[in-house]
């Protein structure tokens, strides 16, 4: 039992350390790639909160400019 149980960790140990360091590898990655997915979303709406503070001043200084104008 000990022999056999030797030579199939032999036989089958290569194959079985390749797939834990390639699951370990690519949930590396696969992490990696989440964390820069995350910090391009951040950007983004950053970017957007910029834009909607500007298009804020633009409505009003158009509803200013509205309200300046003489009634039709």
């Amino acid at each position: 039992m000990d022999a056999s149980l030797t030579q199939y960790f032999l036989t089958q140990g290569p194959f079985a350390v390749l797939f834990v360091w390639l699951l370990y590898t690519s949930r590396k990655e696969g992490k990696a790639r989440e964390d820069k997915l995350y910090q391009t979303i951040e950007d983004q709406n950053e970017i957007l909160n910029k834009f909607s503070d500007k298009y804020d001043v633009v409505i009003n200084q158009l509803s200013d400019i509205k309200d300046r104008l003489p009634p039709k």
